[in-house]
């Protein structure tokens, strides 16, 4: 029974872990958003150990019911409605890591757009590492990559900007 759960554990970590892939956060991130711990997060990742607490938290951040949130056998997510829910509830219940982390991209943003507007940065297309060290470089300033796909995003909402798929999980912007 003991290896039953163990293996089960796993699992659920592994969905939570595609989970935060989805919404592009790192589990620090993750943690900060949700009102967890970041070693909470890292152990149920790592499949190692949580509460049902800790499971509900997540479920209600996301959005996702607990029997769409721990299916581990299913590899589908509606990440448009993902990310809408979670950043709404987020927003909501958690308006000071919100503010914080918003507080961030909103720079990064202001970074892309002068990049995108006044420079031939975006002639040739870029990945998100690419414009993250750009502008790292620029700013002296130390990015994470979520933060940099998220106001990349934002940019091509925006218009400023285009995004292409390269390969199976990555992108490409460019003008």
């Amino acid at each position: 029974m003991e290896r039953y759960i163990q293996e089960q554990k796993k699992k659920i970590g592994q969905r939570i872990q595609k989970i935060m892939a989805a919404l592009d956060l790192e589990p620090a991130q993750f943690a900060v958003l949700t009102k967890l711990t970041v070693n909470t997060v890292l152990n149920i990742g790592a499949g190692k150990g949580f509460n049902s607490n800790t499971i509900l938290n997540i479920s209600f951040y996301t959005g996702l019911p607990l029997n769409e949130l721990l299916n581990v056998s299913s590899n589908s997510l509606d990440r448009k409605q993902l990310n809408k829910t979670f950043w709404l509830n987020v927003k909501t219940y958690n308006a000071s890591a919100y503010k914080k982390f918003n507080q961030k991209r909103f720079t990064i943003v202001e970074a892309i757009r002068e990049l995108a507007k006044n420079t031939s940065f975006f002639d040739i297309p870029k990945t998100t590492g690419e414009v993250r060290n750009k502008i790292a470089k620029d700013h002296s300033i130390s990015l994470e990559s979520s933060a940099v796909s998220q106001a990349l995003l934002d940019c091509v909402k925006e218009k400023l900007i285009k995004k292409d798929k390269l390969g199976l999980r990555n992108f490409q912007y460019h003008k």
